[in-house]
This record gives structure tokens, sequence and C-alpha cells, in this order.
């Protein structure tokens, strides 16, 4: 390959009119600063068989970040003086947003969706509060969307989503009083949302944005469950229609093409409205999944230099803050005769801290190992009224994590997590009327468990990363004499890294 000939097709591809006005290079120095930016341009890429294209567009990088900087003296911008440490700051300074040559998130997408979707209700029955009721779900999506791109950096999205599946929220069967097995459930189904969203564009290749969505879904319940003249008043079947607002955090990144990956965490907040009682005030938390294909052509390959090769290895400690959602499912025998309630469990903000250690398997393939711990209680479960209560705390949780690693961009990471989670879960029980069971005053059990998730990583400025993740945790079965508790949580986590 002619570097002369590269340097005059750079020469020509280059235009920073308005820079030279504002700095007043002399032609001279700006043909030095270019033929510069060309040399590192063909040093980093030397083993990566790169095309002319990307070469030009490397180098025209290290020429935006040299004019950025106060240069008192640019004729002394000689490769031989740009120190390897200074190669690496000149291609992570432009490989930020400033410059032209990103992937452009404007346009129509579709996609789909795969959903950890947790859904808890406040119940009120003769003087008793039960909170919460309700049950973890897989749920698939499509979602379609469009974003306006109002400057560089800023847009604004549109879209709406679409369940392609209903979620149970509770079930409760089981033979009573010598009766024949009957049972108790409440579906939500029909459900979707339609959203804006204020976005960012976090680096070449990485997409934020913040989701302001409207939620509608209809929520049906079927009660074959006559006990006693006391659950009469309760229908044999009936369907509610619940209107809510969710406030979320997302990414978005370009995989390849015009193929991008999807990672959100949602919370959304229904109306209170009348199910199977008086008062049913009802929330779900949401962590969603996946790919979408865009009808925008304008895509930059992602190519990554040997210098981003260390953006994310070595050790990393971090604070996130949490939204976690657990259930519990019991079931019992009393008298020879069982039953299950499927389930019960409450949503909880709370924070925790973690640190990892990142090892380089090859140019885009990473391994993280490391630990988390909860800095807060949660509360999972409550039944009170008259004076008294029962409750069930999640404590002293951690966990400890392997997850392999794949680079998307230079700044952009994302990971497929497999971890060993304990928890100590605590019963304090006050309850005076045993018409709601009865139960040990107070007990306590270590919960083991294992969570597997997906989660992104991004560099935000010099050492500082974010990161977001969801991921669901099967604790499994414990017996609790006289009842067997299983156990899950929903945990979606957004938090800020530093990496040493």
């Amino acid at each position: 390959m002619n570097k002369h000939l590269l340097l005059l097709a750079f020469l020509a591809f280059t235009c920073h009119a308005e820079e030279i006005t504002k700095k007043s290079y002399t032609q001279e120095q700006l043909i030095t600063v270019r033929q510069n930016a060309l040399n590192h341009a063909m040093e980093v890429l030397k083993d990566k068989k790169a095309t002319p294209a990307e070469i030009l567009k490397l180098a025209k990088d290290f020429e935006s970040y040299m004019l950025a900087d106060d240069v008192k003296d640019v004729s002394k911008q000689t490769k031989s003086e740009m120190s390897p440490n200074d190669f690496e700051k000149a291609q992570s300074k432009a490989n930020l947003v400033s410059n032209e040559e990103k992937t452009s998130f404007n346009g129509l997408s579709i996609g789909i969706n795969g959903q950890l979707k947790s859904t808890s209700a406040k119940a009120r029955y003769d003087g008793y509060t039960l909170d919460g009721i309700g049950q973890q779900n897989f749920i698939a999506n499509i979602q379609a969307d469009y974003e306006f791109k109002l400057n560089n950096q800023f847009g604004l999205m549109f879209g709406a989503t679409l369940d392609l599946n209903d979620s149970e929220l509770l079930k409760l069967n089981g033979k009573f009083r010598n009766l024949p097995s009957k049972d108790f459930t409440v579906t939500e189904k029909n459900h979707f949302s339609l959203f804006v969203a204020p976005t960012y564009q976090l680096n070449e290749s990485t997409l934020g944005f913040v989701k302001l969505a409207y939620h509608r879904s209809k929520v049906e319940m079927e009660n074959n469950i006559n006990w006693s003249n006391e659950f009469t008043s309760w229908s044999r079947s009936s369907s509610k229609t619940l209107n809510g607002y969710g406030v979320g955090l997302g990414v978005r990144s370009h995989l390849y093409n015009n193929i991008y990956a999807n990672l959100e965490l949602q919370r959304v907040m229904y109306s209170t409205d009348s199910i199977v009682t008086a008062d049913l005030g009802t929330g779900t938390t949401i962590g969603s999944f996946g790919l979408s294909y865009s009808f925008n052509d304008d895509k930059k390959p992602i190519l990554l230099s040997n210098n981003s090769s260390g953006k994310f290895n070595g050790l990393s400690v971090g604070l996130s803050g949490l939204l976690k959602s657990s259930s519990i499912k019991t079931t019992a025998t009393f008298g020879g005769e069982s039953g299950t309630f499927d389930s019960v469990g409450q949503q909880n903000l709370g924070a925790g801290i973690f640190t990892d250690y990142a090892f380089r398997v090859s140019d885009r393939a990473l391994f993280l190992v490391g630990g988390t711990y909860d800095l807060n209680d949660s509360e999972s479960f409550k039944i009170s009224g008259n004076g008294s209560e029962a409750k069930v705390k999640e404590k002293k949780h951690y966990s400890i994590y392997i997850a392999p690693a794949y680079q998307m961009s230079q700044n952009s990471l994302g990971y497929l997590k497999l971890a060993y989670h304990q928890a100590e879960f605590e019963n304090i029980n006050s309850l005076t009327r045993t018409q709601l069971g009865t139960a040990n005053t107070r007990y306590s059990k270590d919960f083991n468990g294992y969570g597997i998730g997906l989660g992104f990583r991004t560099l935000i400025a010099d050492n500082f990363y974010g990161n977001l993740e969801v991921q669901r945790v099967f604790y499994g079965k414990e017996d609790i004499y006289p009842a067997t508790f299983d156990v899950s949580s929903t945990i979606g986590s957004l938090g800020l890294s530093y990496k040493f």
C-alpha cells in the first residue's frame, strides 16, 4: 500500500475549516498533524488487515484528537515523540461521540425480546392486608420503535410493545375440608405498552435511553374454591382492565450490520383496581433483553484496535442500585390435607457493592470472576392487621459469579452471568388469629441457589464504567415444618464501577 497515496486521499478526505480559523494553524502544521495521524493509524492497524477506508477513518479520529487539544507546537508531534500511552489516550478520546463516524440509531427498528417479569399486588380482606401476591414469569414480546435524531448525541424514540403470551399472577390450589381439590387463579392477558424514550449516544456504537411508558392489560380471575360462607362473596370469574405507567433505563448496542442488542430494566406501577377484594394495587418489575433489526442502512463496521483491548482488563469495583422482586411458593399439609399457594412476594429497592476481575481471552473475548453483597435487607412478604403481623425478610444476600464476556465495540462489553447465591430468610410472626394460619414466632433459614443473567458495561469517562444487568435467581426448595418453601428472585441492577 502506498503511504503517499493514502496521505493525499486523507488530505482530501478531511475538512476542518472552522477549526483552522479558530486555532490559526498554518497549512504546514496541518499537513504535519495529518501526516502523524496517518502514521499512528497505520501503526495501530498494521496487524488487522484493515482496508484503506478503515485506516483513513482511524487517522481522522487521531487528527480530531490532536486538533482538539491546545497544542502549542504542532510541528513537534512526530511519531517518535508520541508514546504508546499517547496512542491509547488519542484513540480513547477520538472514539467518543465527538466525531461523526459513529453508528446511527435513527429510523425504524423492529425486534423481539425475552422478559423476566415479576408482578406483585397488595390485597385487603377482613381487616388484614396481604402484601403482596404475585409470581415470576418469562414473557416474549415484539417491539417496534422509531428514533428521531435531535443532534449528534441526543434523540427521541417512540415505540410500542406487545406480549406474545399470558402471565400467571397467582394460583392457589389444593384439597380443603375434605372437599375435592379446587383452585383459584389470577392471569394477566393482552398486555401492551406505548412509550417515549429520550436517547443519548454513549459512544460510537452504544445508545442509552430513559423510557416513559403507558401500560394496559386485562386481568382475569377464575375461582373454583368455596371454603365456607365467609368466602362466598368472591366471584366465580371476573375480569378487570389495568392501566399504569412505567419508568425504565436501557441500552442498545450495535452488533453486526443492521442487528442491535437491547437490554432494559423497567418498573411498572398500575392503578389501584378491584380484582378479588375491595382494593388491589399492582406493580411489575420487567427485565428485558433481545435483538432488533434497524432499517437504517447507515451502519459503520465495528473495528477493534490494539489499544482497545486493555479497556476492560483487570480489577473493577462498583456500587449498584437494585430493583429486586422475590417470590415464595408455599406447599403445606395440615391434617392430611395439602394445598399450594403460588405465590407471595414484594418489590424492593436496595443498594449493593460488587467487584470483579476481567481476564482477556482473545481480541473480543473476556472472562470475569467476581462477587456481590447487598447493603440492605429486603422484605419478601407481609400480612398485617388488627394489631399484629407476619413477615418474611431476606437478609445477608451475597453472590459469587463467573461471566463469559464479549467486547462488542471499543467501549462496550456484554456478558452472560452464572452465579451462586446465598441469603437468609427470616420470619417474624405476631399474628393473633389462627384462621390465617399459624407459624413459629421467629425463625430463620439459609437458602442457597443459582442465578443466570445478562449484563452490559460501557465506558463513560476515563476509568469509570456504567453497568446494567438483569438476573433471575432460583433458590430451590427448603422444608420448614409443616411447609415447603420454594423461593426465586428477579434482580435488576444499575451501577457505576471504577477499573484500576
